[in-house]
């Protein structure tokens, strides 16, 4: 360092790139100088993923034009420490959980769990395991192990994903037991549960409890209260996977379900509300989309929508579909050349950077993030035209 203060240092110098900067939002910044943790993480092969809390964001390298010098105080003096052409900048993303979590928990040499008398020995998946591949804050991590549903082995610590059979296996006991003993369905006591049933095993304990939250909303801590709704989703999950992409009868679909639905938990409010027009917020949201046989195809974006009588429900889980927007785009008018805005919503909304537990409940700030974010994504990637009745669908401008 000369005399007046200046270094003189040419761009061929030759300082190590020992250190690297992070240019972090301001509310990233906050939340670390308060002392929340940052972490990397994913596997290998992912693109770095940062965690901030439940935020997401991708770490890209960004080159600069001109050098940056990094220094250390020592007393009055300055020591150069290494010269920088680039930086990492921070890009938000939407975690991609569901997929990698099944896919994590599948590495399990046992398989789902089916009931404490199938349990073999065995390693499984922990906290750590899945905190390292999964690219997502806890929040909402446990939130889809809840959703599963799986629950954690208290006496291992490894994850155990359930079989859907045995969850609604279980679900029916539950229920049975529910009627035997008079209790009210909005007011289910999970330590009664486990008495009533004997569920002496921690496993089974935890089973039991894994069920009453992934199908029942918790009043207060331990008491559960039942959702059809929820039941109902998560049959009609199973109903449209036995049979792979067959497009279902309405008729034939309801019967289905009925057969399967617990008689205590009623969907009479649903079996005569399958219009094209109420079908997207109906149960089968994110799980099939209202159509019809080609001769009627007229009836689908037509002002009175189509009548049930005609209506086929084609199953496309949401959860299957690629998640970067571009792909699942493509792959939606891959299966359906023309789509409207509102049939699009329920298959683009989990991409949307909003909270997953908000969507579909009528949220006013959440539906107009999501409508903004798939105008754009229609713009960018849709050709909108109108039909004979006035109404706009989506083709792919996609090549």
């Amino acid at each position: 360092m000369s005399d007046n203060g200046t270094f003189e240092l040419s761009a061929s110098d030759g300082y190590p790139e020992e250190y690297r900067l992070m240019e972090l939002p301001a509310d990233v910044a906050a939340a670390l100088i308060g002392g929340q943790p940052l972490e990397v993480r994913g596997r290998e092969t992912d693109t770095a993923v940062l965690i901030a809390g439940d935020a997401t964001y991708q770490l890209h390298t960004a080159h600069t034009s001109n050098s940056l010098y990094l220094f250390e105080q020592h007393g009055h003096r300055l020591e150069l420490c290494t010269k920088l052409h680039q930086m990492f900048e921070l890009q938000s993303t939407r975690p991609q959980i569901r997929a990698r979590v099944s896919e994590v928990l599948a590495q399990d040499a046992r398989g789902p769990f089916r009931g404490v008398e199938f349990e073999q020995p065995g390693d499984g998946v922990d906290d750590t395991e899945l905190r390292r591949q999964v690219q997502a804050g806890d929040r909402q991590l446990y939130r889809v192990l809840a959703e599963m549903p799986a629950f954690r082995d208290t006496a291992t610590g490894f994850w155990r994903m359930m079989d859907p059979v045995y969850c609604i296996e279980l679900l029916r006991l539950i229920l049975a037991t529910q009627v035997e003993q008079d209790w009210e369905l909005d007011a289910l006591d999970a330590e009664r549960v486990h008495t009533a049933l004997a569920a002496e095993s921690p496993q089974l304990r935890e089973a039991v409890e894994a069920v009453l939250h992934r199908f029942g909303a918790s009043t207060r801590p331990g008491v559960f209260a039942m959702d059809p709704q929820r039941v109902a989703r998560f049959l009609a999950k199973q109903i449209f996977a036995t049979e792979g992409t067959r497009a279902w009868p309405v008729s034939e679909f309801l019967q289905a379900l009925q057969a399967t639905m617990p008689p205590q938990l009623l969907l009479d409010e649903h079996t005569n509300a399958w219009g094209s027009r109420r079908i997207s917020r109906s149960l089968v949201r994110g799980l099939a989309i209202a159509t019809t046989t080609p001769e009627n195809e007229h009836l689908v974006y037509s002002a009175q929508g189509v009548p049930g009588a005609l209506t086929l429900l084609l199953p496309i889980d949401a959860s299957d579909l690629p998640q970067d927007v571009r792909a699942r785009m493509r792959r939606l008018f891959e299966i359906k050349s023309r789509w409207s805005r509102e049939e699009l919503i329920p298959f683009l909304e989990e991409l949307v950077d909003v909270d997953d537990a908000l969507l579909g409940q009528g949220d006013e700030q959440t539906d107009a993030a999501v409508a903004k974010a798939v105008d754009t994504w229609l713009i960018k990637f849709g050709r909108g035209v109108k039909t004979p009745d006035g109404e706009t669908v989506y083709t792919s401008r996609i090549n």
